[in-house]
């Protein structure tokens, strides 16, 4: 969970900008201006932009992604949005999965906890998170997770199987043992005591024959 949490001033339009934006066909970004077209011109509402980003609904230029797509579907909006709530505040979710139904007051310590924010910041913090969850349904959020996490965690345990399985093999493989033995020759010549050159070469001669160098 990103500690960057954002908030907003006032939460009282977040229920009816929700549903202007589930009404509203899907825009090429997501901006002031689209915000004023559905009708929210006040600079509190603006801060509802910076929330749907934090929830993964926009990117960071503000373009609409998939789940934006899937929650401008009616018969799925609120479900889309409990489910995407539950994934930006998977740290609180993960400690309270009912976090929603807790009030702003009991939210607020673990806010300040997370975020190292005051009290002011800490309840508008809880306050935005309570806005937008009283627009999800949270019931069907967690069907349609289910199975996803029950993915996983299937792909998870057959990963771990065919780690297991592969260091088993490992072990089982016979460990080659180099037999090879290297072995070195030294020769000494003893030379005899003349200034004949062709008494050396005659030798020399003779040892390459025999050895075959």
């Amino acid at each position: 969970m990103d500690s960057n949490v954002p908030y907003m001033l006032s939460v009282k339009n977040v229920p009816a900008m929700l549903a202007a934006a589930q009404k509203a066909a899907v825009p090429e970004s997501f901006g002031h201006e689209f915000l004023k077209d559905l009708g929210f011109t006040s600079s509190n509402d603006r801060a509802f932009i910076k929330v749907l980003k934090y929830l993964g609904m926009l990117d960071a230029s503000g373009k609409p992604q998939a789940s934006y797509r899937e929650f401008v579907d009616q018969t799925r909006s609120k479900a889309v949005l409990a489910s995407r709530l539950r994934h930006a505040y998977d740290d609180l979710y993960n400690a309270n999965p009912d976090a929603h139904k807790k009030t702003s007051d009991q939210l607020k310590g673990w806010f300040k906890t997370k975020t190292g924010a005051g009290d002011a910041v800490a309840i508008k913090m809880a306050s935005t998170l309570k806005a937008f969850a009283s627009w999800a349904d949270f019931s069907s959020a967690l069907a349609d997770e289910k199975p996803a996490v029950e993915d996983k965690a299937k792909r998870e345990e057959q990963e771990r199987r065919e780690k297991e399985d592969k260091k088993d093999k490992a072990d089982k493989q016979p460990r080659r043992v180099n037999s090879e033995i290297g072995l070195v020759y030294r020769l000494e010549i003893h030379l005899p005591d003349t200034q004949n050159v062709d008494t050396f070469r005659a030798i020399f001669k003779a040892m390459r024959e025999e050895l075959d160098i």
